[in-house]
């Protein structure tokens, strides 16, 4: 059993770990608000972004494109956004382990851009191909997304990379976050009509990435009218999908880091409660001892005295 010392030294640590962790968990807090509004923030403009494609790609010439062009799938890429820090519970490990299996089950050669540093130190223990990029900062902006995006858009010109999917976690409430793992590349015109979520066939349902809300139902004269390109479908692709990478990039690490808020604050919350009951354990395992000493005191002068009579 430890002595009354150590209990007391350990109540005194739990108790310093239980201030760090609530100071931690209003920082969390915090931070988690302003997440809140940059993720609302891009919402818009990542509609108006699937819109702008979804009509370039209804061309039938765009069919033929590069981009939108089937391919033979040699290699895969995933883009992965994780945390630079830990600490945020199963976070990072839940969007890593998603991305494991999903690589199992499609069974190509794949390559993995980890957007964070645990991402990176996750797969780098596993042997992964890694293809470096610079982590992102703590607050995502879109120049970062833009570097990302356009690395993925030479690799796929090249030919060194056959499709492309993006891996983040979705935010519904703080205690309810989940990795999803999205196609990004090739554009499929029928997949990018479920996420503009309007002018659905039959058996169509939205796809919710987590951006913005499922729009209003549009008139049908709305949707009759086609889109001209004067410059060429060809030359509105090259010119388009670059800021649709990094658009969509964009708004997955703004996700991505609202997610890690919540996490994070959830967590340290938790911690703070263990604590608390560790320092009551504790609390009482010592009163319990000390009990024992004084009453073991008394009995030992009592006994003397009784000898001395």
């Amino acid at each position: 059993m430890p002595s009354m010392k150590a209990i007391k030294r350990r109540r005194l640590t739990v108790k310093n770990i239980s201030q760090i962790t609530q100071a931690m968990n209003l920082v969390a807090t915090s931070k988690l608000q302003r997440a809140r509004a940059n993720k609302t923030a891009v919402g818009r403009p990542v509609q108006a972004t699937f819109d702008i494609v979804y009509n370039a790609v209804c061309d039938e010439r765009a069919l033929s494109q590069p981009f939108v062009a089937p391919r033979t799938v040699k290699k895969t890429a995933y883009v992965l956004i994780t945390s630079n820090r830990g600490l945020c519970g199963g976070y990072n490990s839940n969007v890593c382990k998603a991305l494991n299996a999903h690589s199992k089950q499609n069974g190509k050669d794949f390559l993995i851009i980890p957007v964070g540093t645990k991402g990176r130190d996750y797969f780098k223990r596993r042997n992964a191909e890694l293809i470096d990029a610079p982590p992102p900062s703590e607050t995502p902006n879109f120049t970062e997304a833009k570097d990302v995006g356009d690395k993925l858009v030479k690799m796929y010109e090249a030919g060194d990379i056959d499709e492309v999917y993006l891996v983040y976690t979705q935010f519904f409430t703080v205690l309810s976050l989940e990795p999803i793992i999205r196609k990004v590349l090739p554009l499929d015109p029928d997949y990018l009509r479920c996420i503009v979520g309007t002018n659905l066939k039959d058996g169509e349902e939205f796809e919710d990435l987590g951006f913005f809300a499922k729009p209003d139902p549009k008139p049908a004269s709305s949707l009759n009218q086609e889109v001209e390109f004067e410059s060429g479908i060809e030359n509105v692709l090259r010119s388009l999908i670059p800021w649709y990478l990094s658009m969509y990039l964009y708004a997955a690490m703004a996700s991505s880091a609202l997610c890690e808020q919540a996490a994070r604050m959830t967590s340290m919350d938790s911690a703070t409660k263990n604590a608390g009951e560790i320092i009551e354990k504790l609390t009482l395992q010592f009163n319990r001892q000390r009990q024992s000493a004084i009453t073991q005191e008394i009995t030992e002068i009592v006994s003397g005295a009784n000898a001395l009579q």
